[in-house]
């Protein structure tokens, strides 16, 4: 929701880096980062309770991230873009999270930005056509500690990254 203080309008925005298991999230009040964590389905308890359920998790994770959504009310939702590249059964489950999302957005009139990691990345100065995923995962924990000095993992990291990127691809626009 976008708030008015004064003369003053308030704009909230979260980026998502979304997973069946492990959902990093980053929240940003008028382009400026505030907090993170990860939504994490994938400990020791959610195995056992989720084993031979894939469909259970799914349904745990995407209420998890609409309650995320709900709580923080923002204006600016920013997901990363379904890679498809992957086995049908992840793409299915990850869609599902999606359209949640989605869903959240078109409910609550929240502006809806699907980020490519390949945009972001470039925003961010990562992007090489020789680097590998394991490698990305790396840069995207490095460029947080760097720039807000922190350690976490590399849900977390994306997440901020897909943030930061969506912020600074439309900065440059305004400022041409």
């Amino acid at each position: 929701m976008i708030v008015q203080k004064g003369s003053d309008i308030i704009t909230k925005m979260i980026s998502l880096d979304t997973s069946s298991s492990k959902t990093g999230w980053a929240k940003y009040v008028d382009g400026i980062y505030i907090e993170s964590g990860v939504i994490n389905l994938d400990t020791y308890q959610h195995k056992k309770k989720y084993k031979d359920n894939s469909d259970k998790r799914i349904e745990d994770m995407s209420l998890e991230v609409y309650q995320l959504l709900t709580e923080y009310q923002p204006d600016i939702i920013v997901i990363e873009k379904l890679n498809v590249g992957r086995n049908m059964v992840s793409t299915r489950a990850l869609s599902k999270i999606i359209g949640v999302v989605y869903c959240y957005a078109i409910l609550h009139k929240c502006f809806y930005y699907e980020i490519q990691a390949s945009q972001w990345r470039s925003q961010l100065g990562m992007q090489s056509s020789k680097r590998k995923r394991e490698e990305y995962k790396k840069l995207s924990i490095e460029y947080v500690k760097s720039n807000f000095g922190i350690d976490i993992s590399d849900d977390e990291a994306d997440s901020i990254c897909a943030g930061i990127g969506y912020i600074k691809m439309f900065d440059k626009k305004e400022k041409k």
